[in-house]
């Protein structure tokens, strides 16, 4: 079967005195915004036909590796638990877990009253929700403080939208309305009132709502709604541990700003405004505000505290209480009890930490892992008064763990492993090392192998990576990993510019006019895997997914050579076009993310030297598959889809190139148990396929 061929329609786009001809732009239908609310009504056949013939190709090239895509399916499935519950957290006087069945997609929500040794209480069974439908997205949810009512949002196209509704947890049956077009961010403000924020047109957020539960929408009263000149930017809902103060936060590529109202009040004003980076979190202490904030170049951060009355919120009046540290990026403050909660990065180990201070005495103890690399989250507790608060660990040899962490000691307790079955974790090795990059950078990265790896430089490896937002790669656990760690793959995570892993300087080193760092660090972190003796030069499959398919289009336009293979998931590809276009939704908040190529010339010819989609030519590619939903608003199907068409018009060898567009998700893919493990087998067969030569 023949690869398809996309038609050429040339446009010439015109900007900044430089002329660029984009050949596959007519593959953006008119109607796609029908897509994103699951309306699959091409205004064109033409687009939906040249969509099938892919997805046929792809299927057709992966039919001789059926088989062993059958065999990593049940592998994967072999590492999961299909009989299996979380570990209960108490809220009141109820335990809340999940359990997941054998044969079912979706989690079933349960609690249990007063005793972990109670009946069981079925409160919500995502299953029965979710029967028929091609997709499900769930959440978020929570109950209310008297444990009577159940706010939820749920989703059926994949898009970012949710609708909200409301069970009565005496009778297991939802009132009699739903809020449809939130933005998936509500708080309760008391028993029988939540407080939900509205999606605008462009998915940002405009207006937040108080909805009495027995009255529903149609009574609806407006609390705030976002001034005209913070248009451009995403607005959510949060409020202190203790539950004092609602905090809107309003925030885009560099501009944070947040609304405070005192419960009750529903009176919001603003707080703070940070420009250029600047950032601002708050929670509340004894009539007193402290925010962590980045306020006055401290890019590790530090706390400040000032008075909960409104005429002392100007900056002036605020008082430093812990000041920034040299080699540790704070990145969050909660109270419990009397007690700070303080999340802290490690920035020369790339490590998350926690400290604990007394309020009472001053003193502060802190926890870490003695371990190379981990994930550690700090997970706290229902009850803002307790002295006992719950951490999640896990590393990528180590399944999570629940910890709970007594605050007056400072000592942690295992209270939970979550089991993996036909895994020993005795067989794998982990490290944590550095590697250099062009400009003197240590970039660290995370390396998964079996024992007794020889560094022959004959073993194939699988790099993933992302470096954008200030979004870090945590060392996690995924058992799906090891279905090429057992084929003798080396598992490695590079850390690049572009996240937070090194705390927020390593971040602002890959914004803007700094992301070229974000790709030659993931090429460089290659190098250094082949250099120290781990892989060889095309025996390196890699992946990443959104900002991160951005970092796999253009490392592999950089550097070809380098690659046996690429999995690029919403891949976020035609950067220039879409960072022009300020009629999608999500492109003016991007602009302090990457730049204004629109009104800024030196903002376009910089995001032009990386934009995968311009820098295309006619050279060698490894193989390559680009994954991606229909109904996806943050990363349009046609990024990929014309990412595949001018590639294959243009490359010069005869290796696959891929595109698998599913026609029922959007970006979060799969929502399925079963099938994100169809997947991942997939994926990883299109890996051995190309790897095993």
């Amino acid at each position: 079967m023949k690869a398809p061929v996309a038609l050429k329609k040339p446009v010439v786009i015109r900007q900044h005195g430089s002329e660029r001809i984009d050949n596959y732009q007519w593959l953006r239908d008119k109607n796609w915004q029908k897509f994103i609310a699951g309306d699959l009504d091409f205004d064109n056949p033409e687009v939906l036909a040249y969509i099938k013939q892919e997805n046929t190709y792809k299927d057709h090239m992966m039919a001789d590796y059926k088989e062993v895509e059958k065999t990593l399916y049940h592998e994967i499935l072999s590492r999961i638990k299909e009989d299996d519950e979380s570990w209960p957290v108490k809220k009141g006087d109820y335990f809340y877990y999940y359990r997941e069945e054998k044969g079912k997609d979706y989690e079933i929500l349960c609690r249990k009253h007063r005793s972990k040794e109670a009946p069981e209480e079925i409160y919500f069974d995502i299953n029965k929700e979710a029967e028929g439908k091609d997709l499900y997205m769930f959440g978020p949810s929570a109950t209310n403080r008297a444990q009577t009512y159940f706010a939820y949002g749920y989703n059926l196209t994949g898009s970012m939208d949710r609708a909200i509704k409301v069970r009565d947890l005496a009778t297991g049956k939802d009132l009699d309305w739903e809020f449809a077009n939130s933005t998936g961010s509500f708080l309760w403000g008391d028993n029988e009132h939540l407080y939900i924020i509205e999606r605008d047109e462009f998915a940002r957020g405009k207006n937040l709502y108080k909805i009495n539960i027995h009255k529903g929408p149609e009574h609806k009263q407006l609390i705030f709604s976002k001034p005209e000149k913070y248009d451009s930017m995403f607005m959510s809902l949060s409020q202190t541990n203790d539950r004092n103060y609602f905090l809107l936060y309003l925030e885009t590529g560099s501009t944070h700003v947040i609304y405070v109202s005192e419960k009750g009040t529903d009176q919001f004003h603003e707080f703070a405004l940070g420009e250029n980076d600047v950032t601002f979190n708050i929670d509340h202490f004894k009539g007193e505000f402290y925010i962590l904030t980045n306020l006055g170049e401290a890019n590790n951060y530090k706390v400040m505290k000032c008075p909960v009355e409104q005429d002392k919120w100007p900056q002036q009046n605020w008082q430093e209480f812990i000041g920034q540290e040299e080699a540790i990026c704070l990145n969050g403050i909660t109270f419990y009890n009397r007690f700070l909660v303080i999340e802290r990065k490690n920035n020369q180990k790339a490590l998350d930490e926690i400290a604990v201070m007394d309020m009472s005495s001053g003193n502060v103890s802190y926890i870490n892992m003695p371990d190379q690399a981990y994930d550690l989250v700090f997970s706290g507790d229902w009850d803002h008064n307790a002295s006992t608060v719950r951490l999640d660990y896990d590393s990528p040899v180590s399944p999570n763990k629940v910890l709970e962490l007594d605050l007056k000691t400072g000592k942690t307790r295992e209270a939970y492993t979550k089991q993996i079955p036909n895994y020993d974790a005795s067989n794998y090795v982990v490290k944590r090392e550095f590697a250099k990059a062009r400009d003197g950078e240590l970039v660290p990265v995370t390396l998964i192998h079996k024992k007794g790896l020889l560094l022959n430089g004959k073993n194939k490896a699988f790099v993933y990576g992302y470096g954008s937002y200030g979004y870090g790669m945590t060392a996690h656990f995924s058992s799906r990993i090891f279905s090429l760690i057992d084929r003798g793959f080396v598992y490695a995570i590079a850390h690049i510019r572009g996240g937070d892993d090194k705390g927020y300087s390593w971040y602002l080193d890959g914004k803007m006019h700094n992301k070229m760092n974000t790709f030659y660090d993931f090429i460089d972190s290659c190098e250094y895997l082949i250099n120290q003796g781990y892989t060889a030069k095309g025996q390196i499959a890699i992946n990443g997914g959104s900002a991160g398919g951005l970092l796999m289009g253009a490392v592999t336009n950089l550097r070809p050579d380098l690659f046996g293979c690429v999995v690029a998931d919403v891949a976020f590809v035609d950067v220039i076009n879409t960072i022009n276009d300020d009629s999608l939704p999500l492109t003016p908040p991007e602009w302090e993310e990457w730049g204004n190529p629109i009104t800024r010339k030196e903002d376009f010819e910089y995001i032009m030297q990386y934009s995968p989609y311009d820098n295309i030519t006619a050279q060698n590619y490894p193989p390559m598959l680009f994954n991606s939903g229909i109904s996806d608003e943050q990363v349009t199907y046609w990024e990929p889809t014309k990412m595949v068409a001018k590639l294959r018009a243009l490359k010069t060898d005869n290796n696959p190139l891929l595109l698998n567009l599913k026609m029922h998700s959007g970006h979060a893919g799969a929502s399925k148990r079963y099938e994100w493990i169809e997947e991942a087998a997939f994926d990883y067969a299109f890996i051995l396929k190309c790897l095993e030569k």
